[in-house]
C-alpha cells in the first residue's frame, strides 16, 4: 500500500506537525525494539535500515502539488527521517555510518 496520507485533501500545518512528532516517535520505537531483536548482531542491520528507509523515502510522489513544494518537502521529510535515524543511533550507542 502506497498511500500517502499527507496527500490526502485538507490537512493544515497544524495537523501535519502533530502528524510528523507521532510518526517520528513511532520510528523510535520501532528502532528499539529492531535494536532488542538484533542484540550482539553489530550495527549492520541498523545500517541496512537506514539505507531502505531513506531511499524509500527519496522515492515518494505526491499528486497535485507544484514539483517545487513537493522538492522542498520531501527533503524537509527525509531530513527529518535522517534526524530521527541520526538519534536512534546516538541513543543506541552505534557508530556513525561510514
Amino acid at each position: 500500500m502506497n498511500e500517502h496520507i499527507a496527500s490526502t485533501p485538507g490537512p493544515d500545518e497544524r495537523k501535519l506537525a502533530a502528524a510528523l512528532i507521532a510518526v517520528q516517535s513511532a520510528l523510535r520505537v520501532t528502532i528499539e525494539e529492531l535494536a532488542k531483536l538484533n542484540e550482539g548482531k553489530g550495527q549492520q542491520w541498523f545500517d541496512a535500515l537506514e539505507e531502505v528507509v531513506i531511499r524509500d523515502a527519496k522515492g515518494t510522489v505526491t499528486e497535485d502539488i507544484p514539483i517545487q513544494a513537493e522538492a522542498e518537502a520531501l527533503k524537509f521529510g527525509v531530513d527529518v527521517l535522517q534526524a530521527t535515524l541520526n538519534a536512534s543511533r546516538n541513543q543506541l550507542g552505534l557508530a556513525a555510518k561510514e
